[in-house]
């Protein structure tokens, strides 16, 4: 019976891991995070210009589709942290519980620089919170840390390396992981504030995620999605009319990319 059982889970969980699939019906989908209950978590701009029509949404592990919150403006970048998802909405961190009830958690006027476009979100393990912002998207973006304590503060702002920068991931607590728009993939050091350069040709780098040694990342602009490792790029799909803020998922055996333009989130077996 308990043999049983496992097949019958095994099989259940498969059902996604294991096959390439495809969700549409997606308002401008931004970015993705899996949840503490195994849902993947998808965030909608909604139409541009259009207020409170953002939202964030759900696929679960079962394929059906749930909306979690409501009343958004512009929801970009997502990631948890104990059991609350913590979401970029155009110029603020807002903090959306898993009963889709949402507060703003750091507001505009905290911020130490005026926000001009918030972008990606990513968080460590002590909870600080990473936000991008792509500025005007040529050379005047910011990366700010907002700690669990409040206190905010900029990171890095535009220079010579970093321009415009949209996807962020923390590495071991210390380095920040940083894909800029201008194409430029950035390693960037939280505690000397030191960037340095690991790679090119990314254009319109939206999206980041790591899987041992292996760097994926996303190209809003191309519509495509590459690997990166040991200092050599190959792509991996080029059929999406705007890839953005990817996400490993499923013990990362999974690449999730959601494309605002086609209004769909695809599952990728790596």
């Amino acid at each position: 019976m308990k043999k049983l059982l496992l097949t019958l889970i095994t099989l259940f969980f498969s059902c996604i891991i294991n096959a390439d699939q495809k969700f549409t019906g997606f308002m401008m989908p931004e970015s993705v995070a899996e949840g503490p209950d195994g849902a993947v978590y998808v965030s909608e701009i909604g139409e541009r210009d259009v207020d409170k029509d953002g939202k964030i949404s759900k696929i679960n592990r079962d394929g059906t589709i749930e909306t979690v919150a409501t009343g958004l403006y512009d929801p970009k970048g997502i990631v948890f942290y104990k059991q609350r998802l913590y979401v970029t909405d155009r110029d603020a961190v807002i903090e959306v519980n898993l009963d889709g009830t949402w507060q703003v958690y750091a507001g505009t006027m905290l911020f130490p620089k005026t926000p001009v476009f918030f972008n990606d979100i990513d968080v460590s393990k002590n909870g600080s919170l990473y936000v991008s912002d792509s500025g005007d998207f040529k050379e005047s973006g910011f990366i700010f840390e907002v700690k669990p304590s409040g206190e905010i503060r900029v990171l890095f702002e535009g220079n010579d390396l970093i321009k415009a920068p949209n996807g962020i991931l923390v590495l071991n607590n210390s380095k920040l992981l940083i894909v800029d728009w201008a194409g430029d993939l950035l390693e960037g050091d939280i505690k000397t504030q030191e960037i340095k350069k690991l790679g090119e040709g990314f254009k319109g780098g939206d999206g980041l995620a790591v899987k041992d040694k292996t760097i994926f990342i996303s190209s809003w602009i191309e519509g495509a999605v590459y690997s990166f490792k040991n200092g050599k790029t190959k792509l991996l799909a080029d059929d999406f009319e705007a890839a953005a803020d990817i996400a490993l998922v499923y013990d990362k055996k999974v690449l999730v990319v959601p494309d605002m333009k086609a209004g769909t989130v695809t599952f990728i077996d790596i």
